[in-house]
């Protein structure tokens, strides 16, 4: 019964901090071998903007994802404004091969660049990129999107 009242909470759930709750993001699979990181999807400038802040580990699951979809390829700098939890932020082209990842610490205002440029970043809990094996030169699947905007 607690399981399922827990539950309940999480789905009802409205983070007041938060333009988009996680209810109002599409749902997406990418997979890193046989590993499916089931993620949260970031198509649009506000909502790329607004990416992780605010959530807390209550609200984001360790196993869940992130993904930042950009209409093209490019350099790019997260930082972690607003950010509560610490994260993986894995930067990945179009092709699907991982430039880098790098560790963005709780409220740093420090730019994290991508090694080279990328049309996706998907950020994890810290410390799953390496618990699941990933690094530069890892390939993960995307699944086919609609353009971003």
């Amino acid at each position: 019964m607690i399981m399922l009242a827990s539950c309940l909470w999480l789905a009802t759930f409205q983070n007041p901090n938060r333009l988009y709750q996680l209810s109002d993001l599409k749902r997406v699979t990418v997979m890193f071998g046989s590993r499916a990181i089931p993620s949260y999807l970031c198509d649009t400038d506000p909502k790329r903007q607004e990416g992780m802040m605010f959530l807390t580990a209550k609200e984001f699951k360790t196993s869940e994802g992130f993904l930042f979809h950009f209409p093209d390829e490019a350099p790019r700098g997260f930082w972690m404004r607003n950010t509560v939890l610490p994260l993986d932020i894995i930067y990945i082209k179009r092709n699907g091969l991982v430039t880098n990842v790098g560790q963005g610490k709780p409220f740093s205002e420090r730019t994290i660049p991508s090694a080279e440029p990328a049309t996706y970043v998907l950020e994890l809990r810290q410390g799953m990129a390496k618990k699941f094996g990933i690094k530069a030169g890892s390939r993960i699947k995307i699944p086919k999107l609609p353009p971003a905007q």
